[in-house]
């Protein structure tokens, strides 16, 4: 999710952006359908579903995103902020979807200033300064280093 320009065209509507996507990913469209239903659940997004991206709000283009790329099972998956976006409800519902990915054996790299949202969901920090990887331990040891050294 850090590279959020899986639709290809903001003048796709979100049917359309989730289509090519599921295309890309699955190389056909079997099973297509189910898998709409349940992003459009998911995101919260209901009947804007058909309207263009372009016309989508930050916090809407950021929930399908979220949707999409977590309704598929990865082995990876990337987040900047994740899931920041969106009501309680939403947030809620991405937090378990993450557990269960976790639980899953896949693997979240996780960039984020919160460390709340971290301590959920990691387990070692890394912290960059200028591109450079200044401090790679566990988690607890991550955050006092970029606590420290970040003024």
């Amino acid at each position: 999710m850090i590279q959020k320009s899986f639709i290809t065209s903001p003048e796709l509507s979100g049917v359309q952006a989730v289509k090519a996507h599921y295309l890309l990913v699955r190389g056909n469209l079997k099973g297509f359908r189910p898998f709409l239903e349940e992003v459009v659940s998911f995101s919260g997004l209901g009947d804007f579903i058909h309207l263009p991206v372009k016309g989508y709000s930050e916090g809407m283009a950021a929930r399908l995103l979220f949707s999409v790329l977590t309704g598929f099972q990865h082995e990876c998956l990337a987040l900047d902020e994740g899931f920041g976006a969106g009501d309680s409800q939403f947030q809620g519902r991405a937090q378990e979807r993450m557990r269960e990915f976790i639980d899953g054996a896949g693997t979240l790299i996780m960039a984020s200033h919160s460390d709340e949202l971290l301590r959920q969901f990691c387990q070692r920090g890394l912290v960059f300064d200028q591109g450079r990887i200044v401090c790679d331990a566990d988690l607890g040891t991550a955050l006092d280093f970029y606590h420290e050294h970040r003024a």
